[in-house]
């Protein structure tokens, strides 16, 4: 949360789907326990970072009444995704941890990219002042 306000959100976003994606690949790399646990510890870290990036993003974009019904949609969608992804990851690991590793992984990727491109920078703007 730091890089922020120093690179800018959107790179702030990229930084984090490509930190998360790579993680994701060191996952089926064999190591250890503890470091395969600091791997996971990451992915989680990095994907935290993600929304964070997204719910500070969205407020400064969007007016609230369009932000309300993108992030309550978006929330919607993580929490069914969120469902879904354990089976999703059980079927794939049943067939190969490749796999299922570079699904997670090729999806982040095209987040960075997407992240990367957003139309606006938000970075130095001045916030709106609320009038009393």
């Amino acid at each position: 949360m730091l890089l922020i306000d120093v690179i800018g959100r959107r790179y702030t976003g990229a930084v984090n789907f490509v930190g998360c994606s790579v993680f994701f690949l060191l996952i089926q790399v064999h190591v250890s326990q503890e470091v395969l646990t600091f791997f996971i510890f990451m992915v989680r870290g990095f994907s935290t970072g993600i929304f964070n990036f997204v719910y500070i993003y969205t407020t400064e974009v969007y007016p609230t009444s369009i932000r309300a019904s993108g992030l309550g949609t978006s929330s919607t969608c993580a929490r069914v995704g969120a469902m879904i992804t354990p089976f999703l990851a059980q079927v794939l690991l049943d067939a190969s941890l490749s796999a299922a590793v570079w699904v997670y992984a090729c999806i982040c990727f095209v987040c960075a990219a997407v992240a990367a491109l957003l139309p606006i920078e938000t970075k130095g703007r001045a916030l709106p002042q609320i009038v009393t």
